[in-house]
């Protein structure tokens, strides 16, 4: 029978060898253990939870072992994890882009048509995306955290639900301060775990060989999402017409919200019973693990989480994640914002109505853009499958094509306009794919793999707060672009560091004759 002392090392030994990257030998023990602020190896005090742990690694052990379930018959899954559920899986992020697509978008609806704001427009949206970003901070990574330690498919259902919740309510705001700023905090508690459990689901159900290609199918669904949001909801106050005093009531914004809320609360309800269940391993963790050992292993798997970055390729998802967090909410707020104001200074639309000509505009040029995006999103997929390094790097130059001339463009609504947004629909999704592929490790134990998922969505959460913040400031004082003008600094200095990264592998591979690093994955 082992000893206390064996049995704690036998708990961290995936901190001693190649746990944090498969391509990097470490031979000194990593943050969990003697570099774990205030504690070391005795952090796991009691001898229940040492064989917890234990028994954890041999369950994950045990689980790698068995035949694999699989998608589309190419795609590998866990073996706890049925390809049905995997569906709904990607039906679940289907269903929480395009609910948050149509929700940031409509929000200058909202400003401008609801509430007659008419100046500093860009600062509000801004504001409000920076502020709600507050709260998602805290909470990104209390759902990385306790992801750990409850079933991810019930966080997805309690994230939509809120989310729905906040649609129906957003349209009666009386105000921009405090009720819209209050349900833009509650909302990002919502929005906070759906993405969350979106990387934290996807490094539990997938086998990291296929990482590439399964991250490609999720950007693929995100973009159906965004599609469908542009296409579909977007037109949902209009096809309500009947129901206002005119085409151009703005009570039809209202209707539109409250119909969006109401569905995604149902759909949300319903993903809990279809959804991938936590893995055996987990499961034994989840109805094993004592108050003081919940305590520990908290603050274990956030500090994993943060010391996970000391592989390069971890820190250049998490850089990632900064800027296509940020993608996302200058294309879904900035754009659609940048056409109402566009429209309300040609005099085709007034302050305090509802604008058709925003929302037509709106959903050609968001919907071509992110229509064109989906059938790239796989190649990005198919490319990390081959090189990661080589993923961010396409998708950090596309998004520079496309975001630095755009930024200087005068009619956001022309066709050479288009052009410029799908570059940058394309760079956002390169961007969202080869991301998440970087941080897929199966030496990652099953139960620290939320604290990697949290400190990725929070880094997406800090790059949402800085470039709205700013953006929107500047959207007011300098010119309409100039969002998009710090997203294409962003994504070139994506695409210098995933290169530099890769001429270092380089060396170490050729130069250094270090034959353990991959330059490629076949």
């Amino acid at each position: 029978m082992p000893s206390d002392l064996t049995a704690k090392h036998q708990v961290a030994d995936f901190d001693t060898k190649e746990v944090i990257a498969n391509d990097y030998t470490y031979n000194n023990t990593t943050a969990l253990t003697s570099h774990y602020p205030g504690t070391s190896i005795e952090c796991i005090d009691t001898n229940t939870s040492n064989k917890i742990d234990i028994d954890s690694n041999e369950n994950n052990q045990q689980e790698d072992t068995l035949p694999p379930q699989k998608f589309l018959y190419f795609i590998k899954l866990k073996a706890h994890v049925h390809p049905l559920q995997f569906f709904f899986f990607l039906i679940s992020i289907f269903v929480s882009l395009a609910v948050i697509v149509y929700f940031a978008a409509a929000q200058s609806w909202v400003l401008t048509s609801i509430l007659g704001i008419s100046d500093n427009v860009g600062d509000a949206t801004g504001s409000l995306s920076t502020y709600s970003e507050v709260s998602s901070i805290i909470f990104v990574i209390a759902w990385g955290i306790a992801s750990d330690h409850i079933q991810k498919r019930t966080i997805i259902t309690i994230s939509l639900m809120i989310i729905g919740v906040i649609c129906i309510a957003y349209g009666f705001a009386p105000n921009l301060y405090p009720t819209l700023l209050i349900l833009r905090l509650i909302y990002s508690i919502g929005t906070a775990g759906t993405t969350c459990m979106m990387a934290s689901m996807f490094i539990e159900v997938v086998h990291a060989e296929r990482a590439g290609l399964v991250s490609g199918l999720i950007g693929t669904c995100s973009g159906l999402g965004a599609i469908f949001a542009a296409m579909v909801l977007f037109t949902v106050p209009t096809e309500m017409a009947h129901l206002g005093t005119s085409p151009r009531d703005p009570n039809l914004i209202i209707y539109g919200y409250a119909v969006i809320g109401a569905t995604t609360i149902a759909i949300g309800v319903i993903l809990w019973f279809l959804l991938p269940k936590s893995p055996p391993s987990e499961a034994r963790i989840l109805s094993s693990t004592t108050k003081n050992n919940t305590r520990n292993r908290i603050w274990k798997n956030l500090w994993y989480g943060i010391v996970a970055a000391k592989d390069p390729r971890i820190a250049l998802g998490y850089v990632s994640s900064f800027f296509a967090r940020a993608d996302e909410v200058i294309i879904t707020h900035f754009i659609t914002l940048w056409i109402q104001q566009y429209y309300i200074d040609e005099g085709k639309c007034f302050v305090g109505q509802y604008c058709p000509y925003a929302s037509s505009s709106s959903r050609s040029q968001v919907g071509i853009a992110q229509s064109v995006a989906l059938v790239i999103a796989p190649f990005f997929g198919i490319l990390s499958e081959f090189n990661r390094e080589w993923g961010l790097i396409v998708a950090g130059a596309i998004g520079v094509a496309g975001c630095i001339p755009f930024a200087f463009s005068i009619d956001p609504t022309s066709s050479q306009s288009l052009a410029f947004i799908i570059l940058l629909a394309m760079g956002q999704y390169g961007m969202i794919v080869s991301g998440m592929a970087v941080i897929a490790r199966d030496k990652i134990p099953t139960e620290f793999r939320g604290g990697v998922a949290g400190m990725y969505s929070l880094c997406g959460v800090i790059g949402i707060m800085v470039v709205s913040k700013v953006g929107g400031i500047l959207f007011d004082k300098w010119m309409k672009g100039a969002p998009f003008l710090l997203l294409g600094i962003g994504h070139g200095l994506i695409a210098l560091l995933a290169l530099i990264h890769f001429i270092y592998m380089v060396i170490q591979r050729y130069v250094y004759d270090n034959k353990e690093v991959k330059l490629l994955y076949t």
